[in-house]
C-alpha cells in the first residue's frame, strides 16, 4: 500500500512538472491592434492570433497576459516560462534574450507638425531645431550618435504624452519615434493625427518586433516556437492573420 501511494505521488509530480514545462505565458502591453483586452474581457489582436496559431503547431499550450508595460519586464525576469510577444529588437538586448522569431516591424520617423513648412529633406538639417525622443528609448541612441545633443537640440521626455504635447504646443519642432501605435497614442491624449506628418523614414533604427524569452527558457520550447512560426509564415497563415486585422504585410514576411 505504501509503496503504491508513494508510487501514486511520484507519478502526479511528474505529470505536474511535464505540465509546467509544456505551458507558456506571452506577454504584452495594451497596444491595439496588435495586442489588447477587448469587450469580452479577453486578451484579443493580431499577434495575439499569430501566437495562437503557432502553438497549434507545436505540443505547448499558452495563455495570455495584457499588463502595463512597467510590469512586462518584471514578469518576464520572474517567470521562465513568459515569452514578450513584441519585444524590439535592439543592439543593447540582444544578449539578454531567448530571440524566438521575428513577427512584425516598427518603422521610425522624423515627424512634425504640417504647420512647420521648412523643408527638412536630411536628418542634418534636423539639427537646426528641437527634436524630441523618449529617454531610454533606441532613438535616444540613434540621435545622440547622429550628433544631437542635450540642451542644443536634443529633448528627451519620459511619457509619449508630454512628446505629443510638446509637438502640438510648439515647444519642439520634431519627434523621433516608432510609428507602430502612433494614432493610438494621439487620439488618446486628445490629439489630432491628421495635424502631423511624417518627415524621413529613419532606416536604420531597429524594428525588428520578436517574440522574446528569457535565457533560462527551454530550448525545447524555444525550437518549436520558432518552427512553428517559421511554417505559419510558409504556410500563409501569417498574412492572412495581418489581412484579417488590416495590417499591411512586410514585404519580407516569408524572411521574418
Amino acid at each position: 500500500m505504501f509503496v503504491r501511494v508513494v508510487f501514486s505521488a511520484m507519478v502526479m509530480m511528474l505529470y505536474s512538472a511535464l505540465c509546467n514545462a509544456h505551458s507558456v505565458t506571452f506577454i504584452a502591453e495594451d497596444l491595439p491592434p496588435y495586442h489588447f483586452i477587448n469587450k469580452n474581457n479577453e486578451p484579443d489582436g493580431a499577434l495575439v492570433d499569430i501566437a495562437k496559431a503557432v502553438i497549434k503547431q507545436s505540443h505547448l499550450t499558452a495563455k495570455f497576459e495584457i499588463m502595463p508595460m512597467a510590469r512586462i519586464f518584471k514578469q518576464q525576469q520572474a517567470n521562465s516560462n513568459a515569452i514578450m510577444l513584441s519585444l524590439l529588437k535592439t543592439p543593447n538586448r540582444v544578449n539578454n534574450f531567448t530571440w524566438l522569431g521575428e513577427v512584425y516591424f516598427a518603422d521610425a520617423y522624423l515627424i512634425s507638425l504640417k504647420s512647420h513648412i521648412d523643408e527638412v529633406v536630411h536628418l542634418n538639417f534636423a539639427k537646426e531645431y528641437k527634436v524630441a525622443t523618449i529617454r531610454g528609448y533606441s532613438s535616444e541612441a540613434y540621435l545622440k550618435r547622429k550628433g544631437f545633443t542635450e540642451n542644443k537640440n536634443l529633448v528627451l521626455v519620459s511619457y509619449y504624452q508630454q512628446l505629443w504635447q510638446m509637438l502640438y504646443k510648439n515647444r519642439i519642432d520634431f519627434v523621433v519615434t516608432n510609428t507602430l501605435t502612433l494614432n493610438n497614442e494621439l487620439e488618446s491624449s486628445g490629439l489630432d493625427p491628421n495635424l502631423i506628418t511624417k518627415r524621413i523614414h529613419l532606416d536604420e533604427l531597429p524594428s525588428s518586433l520578436n517574440f522574446a524569452a528569457s535565457k533560462l527558457f527551454d530550448s525545447q520550447s524555444a525550437q518549436e516556437i520558432a518552427q512553428g512560426l517559421a511554417l505559419i509564415k510558409e504556410n500563409g497563415e501569417y498574412s492572412a492573420i495581418l489581412q484579417k486585422w488590416q495590417l499591411p504585410i512586410p514585404s519580407t514576411a516569408n524572411k521574418l
